[in-house]
């Protein structure tokens, strides 16, 4: 098989989504960066990230420019060519994640995800102390004896909507509702996350203040008090994304699978696959499909089954096929690399 990269085409999609609102942003659209790669010898295949100026620091720019200069492929002999011919079953379950600014809507949404058997809950907070106050009310008169007895899990998102002066007495005032962890509370760096995570009555959880290993080594200061957010379009793909897992497991760090807003099925069997390489995660967010988005780029478009189960992928590559159709109906060909560059 000849493995050398012949082309490269990169689109820009944009997905309507079912709204989704957390205190960084408000999202009816999700714009994603897709690449089609194609070998030498007629096999392609398809990747996908989701650049987020305010995670990151990327934009849809960026990505493009990026990807011109540099180019990376799979190749059968990393280890993944294996896990592909193999159905490894998936432990872990998804969350059913609540954003929204309407506790009505909150409401409605966590009885839906009860009804289709979820048990573990994140809330995004930071959308403003009185809509927060009523959305943990909410939420705990529905699930509340259900987080004290151990049967569900309740955690909360911040999106770095507090800042690090009251973030410690703002854990101790949810830490009554049952809230396990505090995702990313303050927009800061690892280190500074540790030294607050220092003075928390709840552990926190790194997102995105875990970017780089350098982060990843600063929160290993605290490896019980700051958990990880491992997401593979934020982390450098999936074979960065399965390295920082190893990390965490092998130092009994708590982390989540977690992922972006509005993901196609591409990066939900990128997920499928991670899970099926890594030691169980404490938490997975992702593989929501056509609950979240209103099309997918994937035939099938995947998504989690009843009490957000996941099934593992099958036959190779990432094991899903990508509908072009859908890819131009949703997407602009911004470049094509042949060639040379490659």
């Amino acid at each position: 098989m000849d493995e050398r990269p012949v082309r490269l085409d990169i689109y820009r999609t944009s997905i309507p989504i079912r709204g989704f609102a957390h205190a960084a942003a408000v999202r009816d659209t999700a714009d994603a960066v897709v690449l089609r790669l194609e070998l030498a010898d007629g096999r392609a295949g398809w990747g996908e990230t989701l650049p987020r100026t305010y995670v990151t620091g990327e934009t849809i720019d960026s990505v493009v420019a990026d990807m011109e200069n540099v180019l990376a492929h799979l190749d059968a002999t990393d280890g993944f060519a294996e896990i592909s011919r193999r159905r490894i079953p998936i432990g872990a379950r998804v969350s059913g994640v609540l954003g929204s600014a309407n506790p009505t809507v909150t409401a409605r949404r966590l009885r839906l995800m009860r009804w289709f058997g979820l048990r573990d809950f994140k809330l995004k907070l930071g959308l403003g102390e009185d809509i927060d106050a009523e959305n943990l009310r909410v939420v705990s008169r529905r699930i509340g004896g259900s987080v004290a007895s151990g049967r569900c899990t309740l955690r909360v998102d911040v999106n770095g909507g507090w800042d690090a002066d009251s973030t410690p007495q703002r854990t101790a005032d949810i830490k009554p509702y049952g809230v396990c962890v505090v995702e990313q509370p303050v927009f800061c760096p690892a280190q500074q996350l540790v030294e607050i995570a220092s003075r928390c009555e709840l552990p926190l959880m790194a997102d995105e203040s875990l970017l780089t290993d350098a982060d990843a080594r600063a929160l290993l200061d605290l490896p019980q008090s700051v958990w990880w957010n491992i997401r593979i379009s934020k982390n450098g793909g999936l074979r960065r994304a399965m390295e920082l897992a190893e990390l965490a497991a092998e130092n009994d760090v708590p982390f989540t699978v977690g992922c972006m807003v509005g993901e196609s099925g591409i990066l939900s069997a990128a997920q499928r696959r991670l899970l099926q390489l890594i030691s169980p995660p404490r938490f997975v967010e992702g593989n929501y499909g056509k609950l979240l988005l209103t099309e997918d780029l994937t035939s099938p478009s995947l998504r989690f089954g009843y009490g957000g189960r996941i099934k593992p992928m099958k036959g190779p590559g990432l094991g899903v096929r990508v509908d072009p159709r859908s890819v131009v109906r949703y997407g602009e060909l911004l470049r094509t690399l042949t060639g040379d560059p490659l």
